[in-house]
Parts: C-alpha cells; sequence; structure tokens
C-alpha cells in the first residue's frame, strides 16, 4: 500500500505497483497488495478492477466472480446499470454458483415519479441478458434491489411477456390477453431465452397486489407444483 503522507491514501500507485509484481510473476503478492488497498479504499472501482484482472489471469475464477459483484454493487449505486448488468453476467459466467442478490441487497437506485397513468415515454433498457446466465428470480432481486420502476420483457419458449415494477415492487404482468398473476405465472416457468429490463419515468397501473415480491414469486411457485401433481389450480 502506497501512501503520500500519513492520511493520504494513493490508488494509482497501489495499481502501479501489484502490476509491476505481476510483471514479475509474483502475483500472490499483487493480489494481497490490492486487497489491502481495498481495505482502505472498499468503494474505488479502479483497485477493483485491476484486482478481478489479476485474478481471471491467474486462473482464480471464483475470487474474481467476487469482485465482479462487489463492482456490480458500486456500480448501482453510481447509478450505471449498463456496467453492473456487465459485471454480473460476467459473475455467472466465472463462477455459476455465486448469488447475484446478496452483494446488491444494500444498494439502492433512484427513484421515479409517481402517476396512476400508464408511462408514455420510451424505456431505457438498464438490463439485458439471456435467462440460461441469469434466473428470472435472480433478475426480479436485482431490480427490487435497486428500487427500479420499469418493465421486464421475456422473451422465452416457456412463454412472451413483460413484467411490471414500481420502485422495485411486482405490480403488474401482462402475456399476450393474459394479465396479472395469470400472465405472471406463465413467466415464472421462463428457463431460456432472453430478458431486457427498462426503466420508465412513470409508475404502472397495479393489477398485483402483494406486499412482498419474494413471498408472491414463493406462492405462485406452490400453486403451480400442487397444480402439476393433480392438486388442482389454485386461485391467486
Amino acid at each position: 500500500m502506497t501512501r503520500n503522507s500519513l492520511n493520504e491514501f494513493d490508488p494509482e500507485s497501489a495499481m502501479i505497483d501489484a502490476e509491476l509484481l505481476v510483471k514479475y510473476r509474483m502475483i500472490n503478492r499483487a493480489v494481497d497488495a490490492l486487497e489491502r488497498a481495498i481495505d482502505t479504499m472498499p468503494r474505488h472501482i479502479g483497485l477493483r478492477e485491476k484486482l478481478r484482472e489479476i485474478l481471471i489471469d491467474a486462473g482464480r475464477r471464483d475470487q474474481a466472480a467476487q469482485q465482479c459483484l462487489a463492482l456490480a454493487s458500486l456500480h448501482i449505486s453510481a447509478g450505471d446499470l449498463e456496467r453492473a448488468n456487465e459485471r454480473l453476467l460476467e459473475a455467472k459466467k466465472l463462477d455459476p454458483r455465486v448469488s447475484v442478490t446478496g452483494p446488491l441487497r444494500d444498494t439502492r437506485g433512484g427513484h421515479a415519479p409517481t402517476s396512476s397513468s400508464p408511462p408514455s415515454m420510451q424505456p431505457q433498457k438498464v438490463l439485458s441478458g439471456n435467462l440460461c446466465d441469469v434466473n428470472l428470480f435472480d433478475i426480479v432481486q436485482i431490480v427490487e434491489n435497486g428500487r427500479l420502476t420499469g418493465s421486464l420483457l421475456i422473451t422465452s419458449t416457456a412463454a412472451t411477456g413483460e413484467i411490471y415494477f414500481n420502485e422495485g415492487q411486482i405490480v403488474g404482468s401482462k402475456v399476450g390477453s393474459e394479465s396479472g398473476t395469470n400472465a405472471l405465472a406463465h413467466l415464472l416457468g421462463a428457463e431460456d431465452g432472453s430478458f431486457e429490463f427498462g426503466k420508465s419515468a412513470r409508475e404502472f397501473d397495479r393489477t398485483i397486489q402483494a406486499t412482498s415480491n419474494t413471498a408472491l414469486i414463493l406462492d405462485m411457485l406452490r400453486a403451480k407444483d400442487e397444480e402439476s401433481q393433480g392438486l388442482g389450480a389454485l386461485d391467486f
């Protein structure tokens, strides 16, 4: 760790030192140096990006995935959701075992203006990817943790439709001519295909009543499981 004075830490010098150590194949020392630097400045994106690069080059995919998750959290806090999405997908590719929800639990995004009328502005795409890389439940958690208002478009062999969010809370869904919980039930079976979330400047009308996204989805999954076992359909 490099300091210009007792109270001033220089992250640029720490990254240069790490590059020098890597050049002479002292990977462990480079990683240790960056980790000590990050302990001093845990929200410094440059330090974490440099550590991520070194870990990937060294084949330490699980550790690199954790840095990707930390970076995604920082990018969401900074409002850069496109970069956050890139790091989330990279984390899943580096280590499929990681959960994208934990490190993002304390992040908060911007709040959208309140309105009872349908959004009139074109949604701004901020998240997109493949459902084979990130499952639908994780995507819902990301939107909830960011308190985002917008629509999640799902294109899958199971169904194609949208889920609507107001400040991270599921308030509606539409698949073809169906809407509300019936439409959402179709989308919960999506395991392949693509997703795309677009932010909206205005909130959506509520057609789904729920106090918790997790409770809503778990109740619907239980009902779907009971129906598949021949116990009859459940009225949501």
